[in-house]
Order: structure tokens, then sequence, then C-alpha cells
């Protein structure tokens, strides 16, 4: 009888020890499974947190803002008359923004072509403007002329570009006339390098310091090239019959041709452009003229 209360009053102390010990945590999920549906108040709590996310105001994306500088236009055409020696350019521009913008500075694609800035440096404040003005010398001159003018500003580069409109008949001038432009063709002839000397050098090397890739372009190859009164001898890059390459262009700027009016623009062989200039100038031509993988390099016909 002894033996069976002292049973009995174990197991009731045992039972009470389980009744008040906190349960054992609950063995971790492995990877994949998934988590436990949320209770409704759960549910509801997050379904409110959402709605108060959407009801945020959010910040809208900020628009690219307009040009600062704003210009009565970027490209400009002049009706020469019969004997007229210049032809003058005005391009205005306004400083549209709230705050300065300075011109550094202005260059042209051609020694005929002369621009010039109210100063250098020119600042223009807020609602500021003035003109930008160019001039282009006729002399010696007939057809259609395009030129352009680079302007440096703390915005960005600009490029205004000048078309002249000359009588067919030739304006003479105290330096220029047909005999004297025929002259200067057979000094070509005779040493296709003397374009790089003398009076020559003024549109032919001067323009071209300092440039590289399309400017370049511009100032040492499509003074002859992109002219529309050009010799016959001087050929059309965008329809040459040989489609160029890279190896192409990279032959015929850095060593011309002898016996023709194409000079070797190399400063190793007499030019006036730096390995890097070429570099430059042979990726422009590459990249915008026609192509093909197995073009040869042969003369530019």
């Amino acid at each position: 009888m002894r033996f069976a209360v002292s049973s009995i009053a174990a197991f009731v102390c045992s039972f009470a020890t389980l009744a008040i010990s906190p349960p054992p945590p609950l063995p971790a999920l492995p990877p994949g499974t998934p988590a436990a549906s949320p209770t409704p108040r759960t549910s509801q709590a997050l379904g409110a947190a959402i709605q108060k996310a959407r009801a945020l105001p959010t910040s809208p994306a900020q628009p690219q803002g307009p040009a600062a500088l704003v210009w009565d236009s970027m490209s400009k055409e002049y009706q020469a008359a019969s004997g007229e020696l210049t032809a003058p350019f005005k391009f205005a521009v306004t400083n549209s923004s709230t705050h300065d913008v300075t011109i550094n500075s202005v260059r042209t694609s051609c020694g005929c072509t002369v621009a010039k800035l109210p100063s250098t440096p020119w600042k223009l404040g807020p609602g500021e403007g003035g003109d930008v003005e160019a001039t282009v010398d006729l002399r010696g001159k007939f057809g259609t002329l395009s030129k352009f003018v680079s302007v440096d500003t703390s915005e960005g580069p600009k490029m205004l570009n000048i078309k002249v409109v000359i009588p067919s008949t030739p304006a003479v001038g105290a330096m220029g006339n047909p005999a004297a432009r025929a002259r200067n063709m057979q000094a070509a002839i005779a040493d296709r390098q003397a374009v790089f000397k003398n009076d020559c050098a003024t549109c032919h090397v001067t323009p071209a310091i300092g440039k590289v890739g399309e400017p370049l372009y511009h100032a040492a190859c499509g003074i002859c090239h992109e002219d529309a009164h050009r010799a016959t001898m001087v050929p059309d890059l965008h329809a040459l019959k040989t489609v160029p390459n890279r190896q192409y262009w990279e032959q015929w700027v850095t060593m011309g041709k002898p016996a023709t009016l194409m000079p070797a623009f190399a400063q190793s062989e007499g030019g006036p452009l730096t390995p890097d200039q070429i570099h430059s100038l042979v990726d422009y031509l590459t990249d915008h003229f026609p192509q093909r993988a197995q073009a040869t390099a042969t003369a530019p016909h």
C-alpha cells in the first residue's frame, strides 16, 4: 500500500512538471518548404501597408532641360552679287538658362572664312545675347561654297553651317582670278605637297591644327573633295569606284599618290597631320563612307 501511494505521488509530480514547462522550439523547416499562410489579421495588416505605400506621393522623373544657348539658326545661306568680294554672316544667340554660359572660342573650316566674337571668351548671363559674326572671302571663287564655324562653349560644342552661292562669273579681286587658280593647280601638279606651303597653307594647314575626327575631315579633306566646283581629277569620296576599307584610307591619307593632286598628309611625308590625327581621320572615313571587307587598297579614282 505504501508503494502504491508513492508511485501515485511521483506520477502527479511528473504531470505537473509537463504542464508548466515551455514547449520545445519547433525544428527549422528544410529549404524549399512553403511558409505557412498568414492569419486573417496578418493579411489585413499587410494589405493596409500596401494601400498606404500606394497613397504616398512619388517624385516624378525630371525631364531633360532645354539647351541653354538658343540660336536664330544653325545654318545660313548668302546669295552673293556679281563682283562681290565678301559674304557676311551673323548668327544671333541668346542664353535662355538661369546660369552663366561662356563661349570660349570660334574656329572656321577654312582660312578664307573668318569668325569673331564680341569678346574672347564671351560670357553670357541669363537672358543675355548677341551675334557671332563670320565673313567669307569670295575672291577667285565661284559656284556654291559650304563652310562651317565650330563654336566651343561651356555647354558643349556647336557647329554653324554657312553656304554661299556665287555667280558663275568669278569675282576678280586683288588676290584671286581664274588665271591665278590655274597657276595654283599647275603648281600642285608639279609638287603635290605645295598645297601645304606658302599662301596655300592658310587654307590647307592652319584650319586642321588641333582638329580630329569629323572637324578634321571638313578642314583637311572636305575643302577639296566636298567642293561642288572641284577639279575634275579630284574624286567625290561618296561615289568612289573602288569601295574603300580602312586599309584604303590609311594608305592614301598617309602617303597620298605621286603624280596626282593627292598630297601625303603624314608629317613623316611632309604633311601637316600627326599620327593621332590620321588615326582619328581614318576612323571617321571608315565609319561614314561605304566599305566592304575585302576591298583592296587602290588609288582613289
